[in-house]
């Protein structure tokens, strides 16, 4: 039955990529979280509709911007 069900999964080639990519972003969360040495740095950014958003961490304290910025740049500015 589980093979059954792999197979239909990943037989969709964009669905099979799909997974695979959102299975690999879950990782790399991971693998930053269980590292003291990159959760001192971490720092994340991303695109919604209408512009830039982020966080980073800094003496273990997070800050975030909810606020859209125009470009990475102007995030990256408030940010650090």
């Amino acid at each position: 039955m589980i093979d059954w069900l792999v197979n239909k999964l990943f037989w969709w080639t964009p669905l099979r990529t799909a997974l695979l990519a959102e299975a690999d972003w879950y990782n790399s969360i991971t693998r930053i979280m269980s590292d003291p040495n990159d959760m001192a740095i971490a720092t994340a950014m991303w695109c919604e509709e209408d512009g830039w958003r982020g966080w980073t961490v800094d003496d273990g304290k997070y800050y975030f911007n909810d606020i859209p910025e125009k470009s990475v740049s102007d995030l990256m500015e408030i940010l650090n």
